[in-house]
């Protein structure tokens, strides 16, 4: 991955804009991860329900396999915000041998016990991402997306984020998308369609957003100053990623975020 994705990603951090969000310290709203001492976490498989088109024609391949892509990166870019926190992330290896090894269906492993996996595999929490669909127009894409981190010591839940994130790209005098530099960038590093490239970014971003959220694991330098900056504290986020790169978010209740999921599931 070229540096500067992850950098345009976390400068467009920086540029938060926030609406209708409280905010608590750290310290508070993710009491159970500083008193458990989370360090090691394993990043489950991706659970994708976004639907498929049937494959009559080229351009419905064409869009599943944009799909198929775009969550395949969700899942690997997850490593990288928090191996930057501080945090030991299961290597790709392990973590597809574990996935191997488990009988317990995805709905038995995110509420039953799961205390197993710090006995047998020394993790401390266990992160489940979850795609429950896309929408998108000639200009725009949204993703939206569920993220549960849960405790292998107490089974209970140390995070929950629902988001509904979108990626707006200008556009010229007749309406059609103009990529950004980072978008060209991505797509030729990658060989990859205008679309594909924006579903990606979109996913890399959300899952910087999402987890920098999180304390700094105790292996970072700023571990005590972290612990004092404000969290979101919020679970229901609607994130638009702006023309120029910039974040905005505001919260939504459960509802609206289903709502506007299924809303794009008629489309």
């Amino acid at each position: 991955m070229k540096p500067q994705t992850l950098i345009t990603a976390l400068a467009a951090l920086l540029a938060i804009n926030l609406t209708g969000c409280k905010t608590t310290q750290k310290t508070a709203f993710y009491e159970d991860i500083y008193k458990e001492q989370t360090a090691t976490i394993y990043v489950a498989p991706l659970n994708d329900l976004s639907a498929r088109n049937a494959e009559r024609e080229l351009n419905d391949k064409n869009h599943n396999a944009s799909l198929n892509t775009a969550a395949k990166y969700l899942y690997i870019s997850a490593s990288t915000p928090l191996i930057t926190s501080g945090y030991y992330v299961i290597p790709p290896l392990a973590s597809a041998q574990i996935a191997a090894a488990e009988q317990r269906t995805r709905k038995e492993l995110m509420t039953g016990k799961i205390d197993d996996y710090a006995t047998r595999y020394g993790i401390d929490a266990v992160l489940f991402t979850t795609i429950h669909g896309w929408r998108e127009t000639s200009c725009q894409w949204t993703l939206f997306a569920e993220y549960v981190l849960r405790s292998t010591k107490s089974n209970d839940e140390l995070m929950h984020v629902w988001v509904e994130a979108s990626k707006l790209l200008p556009t010229d005098h007749r309406g059609n998308p103009l990529p950004l530099k980072a978008d060209q960038d991505f797509a030729d590093q990658w060989d990859c369609d205008l679309a594909t490239a924006q579903r990606c970014r979109l996913a890399e971003i959300l899952n910087q957003f999402v987890l920098n959220d999180l304390p700094l694991g105790n292996r970072s330098r700023q571990y005590n100053e972290d612990r004092y900056i404000p969290s979101r504290s919020t679970e229901y986020i609607k994130l638009m990623v702006d023309r120029d790169g910039t974040l905005e978010m505001k919260r939504i209740s459960l509802e609206q975020f289903e709502e506007d999921c299924f809303l794009q599931d008629e489309k």
